[in-house]
């Protein structure tokens, strides 16, 4: 292993290394360095009279807005390039060689130093490295397409630990949202309705403009939460009482979900809240929230409550639809729409007795 300094000697030892590749060059690189590999040209010319040469190149950096511009170029220059978030690494794999230029990831400045090994240990294991951030990684067009539509792909899980900022992430998940689940214990009921009540009449708000998809709660509803549970409804939000709930509680947008296992005993505040916004933890707690909001059983004294809620979410979902579709909406009372005649008008209970129509057309 050997180390040059210097910024000529790391670009010279960088176009050394390319010229001796034969079958492949794989790099890695952080966000500031595509922006070099463009407008260096002896480094942009390497790429080229390599790809001529049938060395097959692949490209992973982090896309950004800033170095969008440059991500395109080389797009056209490699066989490939591909988006990872936040990385911080800097190194090239040819199938010979590893080269590793030492950079501050703050800043848009050559490399100083430049690391050099053509031990093949050493070169089988950064290959090892590559390929596991390579599988890990998206394409660029898909990122670039992410970026033009402003979507977050900065995944990430962290844990708040402050109760004043676990109500501020919660409230800020709550407004972003576009569909929300949210299931809580019965203290939880209270603690929602102390610090987020306000901002949840917002999304009934944008749910009615067709805005918002809706707010589901999932509770057991007792004599410790009724009267919030009934100022929630009173509201026009919908409740779904579960008796046996899990032991975790969580509310899940179509963008980020937060849970804790905290009880929120009367109302008290939440001290440790679990963030996250991988896809795959969303689509996990949506399945679940769903789960116990449609399919749960419903006790008797329940159900004609539920089925004015069911009523309700399809009369709401439809709306959405018609909106989102162009359709014009027209809301018809259902009173006396089974005794009614069709042709007449007339309206009498012997209509829906016999399912046959009194002709009184004269």
């Amino acid at each position: 292993m050997e180390v040059f300094y210097g910024t000529e000697q790391v670009i010279s030892e960088e176009l050394l290394f390319f010229s001796k590749a034969r079958q492949h060059i794989d790099t890695c690189v952080d966000s500031t360095r595509p922006s070099f590999a463009i407008a260096i040209e002896s480094i942009k010319r390497s790429f080229v009279d390599a790809r001529n040469r049938g060395v097959r190149l692949r490209y992973l950096t982090e896309i950004t807005d800033a170095n969008i511009s440059y991500c395109k170029e080389l797009m056209s220059i490699v066989d490939e390039v591909r988006h990872l978030d936040g990385i911080k690494g800097n190194f090239m794999i040819s199938e010979i060689e590893y080269l590793a230029p030492a950079t501050s990831h703050q800043k848009s400045e050559l490399a100083a130093l430049i690391i050099y090994s053509s031990v093949m240990e050493i070169v089988e294991h950064q290959q090892y490295m590559f390929e596991t951030l390579w599988n890990k990684s998206m394409s660029a067009e898909r990122r670039i397409r992410e970026l033009k539509q402003g979507i977050t792909t900065h995944y990430q899980t962290k844990v708040i630990e402050d109760p004043d900022n676990v109500v501020k992430e919660i409230s800020r998940l709550i407004a972003n949202s576009n569909d929300i689940y949210t299931c809580l214990t019965s203290g939880g009921m209270h603690y929602c309705h102390n610090y987020f009540l306000e901002t949840r009449k917002e999304l009934l708000d944008k749910q009615k403009k067709g805005d918002h998809k809706g707010v589901r709660y999932i509770t057991n509803i007792d004599q410790d939460n009724v009267k919030f549970a009934e100022e929630f409804l009173n509201a026009g939000m919908r409740i779904r009482h579960v008796k046996n709930l899990p032991p975790m509680s969580f509310v899940v947008s179509d963008k980020e979900m937060a849970a804790t296992l905290e009880k929120m005993d009367e109302g008290r505040m939440i001290q440790s809240l679990l963030l996250n916004n991988e896809p795959a933890y969303i689509n996990r707690f949506i399945n679940v929230g769903q789960f116990l909001y449609w399919t749960c059983p419903v006790q008797k004294s329940q159900r004609d409550g539920h089925s004015k809620w069911a009523f309700g979410e399809f009369r709401d979902f439809a709306t959405y639809k018609a909106k989102v579709n162009g359709v014009p909406k027209k809301i018809i009372t259902a009173d006396n729409t089974s005794r009614e005649c069709p042709r007449c008008g007339c309206i009498d209970k012997r209509n829906r007795k016999y399912y046959q129509y009194l002709d009184l057309t004269p």
